[in-house]
């Protein structure tokens, strides 16, 4: 004969019964009751730190200034010489390079 699942639980209750008797039996069941809250109260502080490390993680991955300050400093550095970034100074090397392409043959 096959209880399945009401069946064990019926049981488990009965052994109880016979066990600790009518007077302990909701006190115990009080007890069980607090550590559960608890055990569940700690696994969702758990659950909540690591998803917070997690965000840090990904908000760290995700910052651009961070994967574009090697970029900006490369072109800060050949900003940084003496040549002239005006219309006029680009007209001028552009003036320049065309001089310089043109053959002389």
């Amino acid at each position: 004969m096959d209880f399945g699942f009401s069946g064990e639980i019926i049981f488990i209750m009965l052994l109880a019964l016979i066990l600790f008797g009518p007077r302990k039996l909701p006190e115990i069941a009080r007890t069980i009751g607090k550590v559960m809250a608890e055990f569940k109260r700690a696994s969702q502080e758990f659950q909540g730190q690591i998803h917070e490390e997690v965000r840090k993680m990904e908000l760290e991955e995700a910052d651009p200034s961070k994967h574009l300050a090697p970029e900006i400093a490369k072109i800060s550095g050949d900003i940084s010489g003496d040549e002239d970034f005006s219309v006029q100074g680009a007209l001028n090397r552009l003036s320049d390079r065309m001089k310089n392409t043109v053959s002389r043959d």
